[in-house]
């Protein structure tokens, strides 16, 4: 994690988000949510990798979720801020 000062919401969010998608499979994500699951040609479930923006390289400044699927498919999940607390906010280890 960077210097606590230089940490935001937005870098907060991506990560927390990062670490939810990235802690369980898909399939049990899914079996969780009460949602259908993804199968493959093949019949087996497709399988998520969840990384930051930083990290899998996406060329931008903002922060975000980069989802690549087994399959072949890929989604970017932006994180934006759009309104500013009104008070100052500081982390709790």
């Amino acid at each position: 994690m960077d210097d606590p000062d230089d940490y935001g919401h937005e870098q907060l969010l991506q990560d927390l988000v990062t670490h939810l998608l990235d802690s369980d499979t898909l399939e049990q994500l899914c079996t969780d949510a009460d949602l259908p699951v993804l199968i493959g040609g093949d019949g087996t479930p497709i399988t998520l990798t969840a990384r930051t923006y930083t990290d899998a390289g996406v060329l931008t400044v903002d922060h975000g979720i980069y989802l690549e699927l087994s399959d072949g498919s890929a989604f970017g999940l932006r994180v934006t801020v759009s309104h500013r607390p009104a008070m100052q906010v500081d982390l709790r280890r």
